[in-house]
C-alpha cells in the first residue's frame, strides 16, 4: 500500500458485529478495522496490517431517509438468490439528481405518500437486478435495466450512483 500520513487513517477501530461487511463476498465482520481519508475501510489495525480486506458500512435496513444523497446498500437475502434477482428501491429528489436507496417500507411510505417522508421533494421508483447467471450477462441486464429506469422513470444519473457497478451482488450458483 502506498504511504498515507498518519493524519489521513483513523486506526485502532473495533467492530462488534452488524455494521460492515466484507466486500467481497458480503459477510459479516467483527474485529479491528481502520478508516481511510476517502472514507473507505478496511480490516485490521493499520494499513501495515498483513492482508487487509476492504470493508463496507452496513445501513439500517429501514431508513426514513429524505434523500440526502446517501447510499443505503440493502443486500439480497438468501432467497433473492436463489429467485436469481431481487428489487431495489430508491427516491430521487424531483429537482435534481440526488438518490438515495431505501428499503420496501421506506419505499412505501414515498408511494402511499405518508407524511413522515418527504414524497412531495422525492420521487420514489424502484428496479429489478440479477444476482446470479453469467456474469457478462447479468451485468449487461443490469446496465439495460438501469438505463431504461433512467429513461422510464425520468431519473437521469442512477447509473453514476450506482457507481456503474452492474455486478453488484453478483453470487455465482453453485
Amino acid at each position: 500500500m502506498a504511504y498515507i500520513p498518519k493524519n489521513k487513517i483513523q486506526t485502532n477501530l473495533y467492530t462488534s458485529g452488524e455494521e460492515f461487511i466484507l466486500l467481497k463476498d458480503n459477510s459479516n465482520y467483527t474485529g479491528p478495522y481502520y478508516k481511510l481519508y476517502n472514507g473507505k475501510f478496511f480490516t485490521g489495525n493499520t494499513p501495515n496490517d498483513l492482508s487487509t480486506i476492504e470493508i463496507i458500512p452496513i445501513s439500517p435496513r429501514s431508513s426514513d431517509s429524505n434523500g440526502d444523497g446517501v447510499y443505503y446498500s440493502l443486500f439480497p437475502t438468501e432467497q433473492d438468490y436463489k429467485n436469481g434477482e431481487f428489487t431495489r428501491y430508491f427516491t430521487c429528489r424531483r429537482n435534481q439528481p440526488i438518490f438515495t436507496e431505501v428499503d420496501k417500507k421506506t419505499f412505501d411510505k414515498y408511494k402511499q405518500k405518508n407524511n413522515t417522508v418527504f414524497w412531495r421533494t422525492n420521487k420514489p421508483f424502484s428496479l429489478f437486478w440479477q444476482l446470479t447467471g453469467d456474469i457478462n450477462q447479468v451485468a449487461q441486464t443490469n446496465k439495460n435495466i438501469t438505463e431504461l429506469t433512467e429513461q422510464r422513470e425520468k431519473v437521469i444519473g442512477l447509473g453514476l450512483f450506482l457507481k456503474e457497478n452492474w455486478a453488484q451482488y453478483y453470487k455465482e450458483k453453485p
